[in-house]
């Protein structure tokens, strides 16, 4: 080996003790770091009725719910699940997995600017008669 090689390979060899080094700190600030709440971790991605949908999930099936929403968090954080998760799809994931949520649904009426549940309309078409 002449000169120049040796000073290469020596080179080489400290770069690579760096990126070890590197390495080892990121791994280290990984593990030091708390494990994120899974809860927190689907909340932030749920869109519209999404939320709705998992407090509803969460209160009917609470063990599958929680363990849904473990696996979420997990798919998350490893990349695989990326975008919105909105409450018609989370209700769907429920609904396959043979946990079929029930929501509370409600219908309005607005007539002349005024909102009125189908109930309060009803009332006042029988009333009026």
């Amino acid at each position: 080996m002449n000169g120049e090689d040796l000073e290469l390979e020596k080179l080489k060899l400290r770069k690579l003790r760096e990126l070890q080094a590197k390495m080892a700190r990121a791994e280290a600030e990984r593990q030091r770091k708390p494990p994120s709440d899974p809860l927190k971790v689907v909340e932030e991605r749920l869109v519209g009725r999404g939320k709705e949908v998992l407090e509803a999930a969460l209160e009917q099936y609470p063990e599958a719910a929680r363990a849904l929403v473990k696996e979420l968090a997990r798919l998350i954080l490893e990349g695989r699940l990326v975008g919105e998760i909105s409450g018609e799809t989370l209700h769907q994931l429920f609904r396959a997995l043979g946990f079929p949520v029930r929501l509370e649904t409600r219908i309005f009426y607005v007539e002349k600017g005024e909102v009125k549940s189908l109930a309060e309309k009803l009332r006042e078409k029988v009333s009026g008669q």
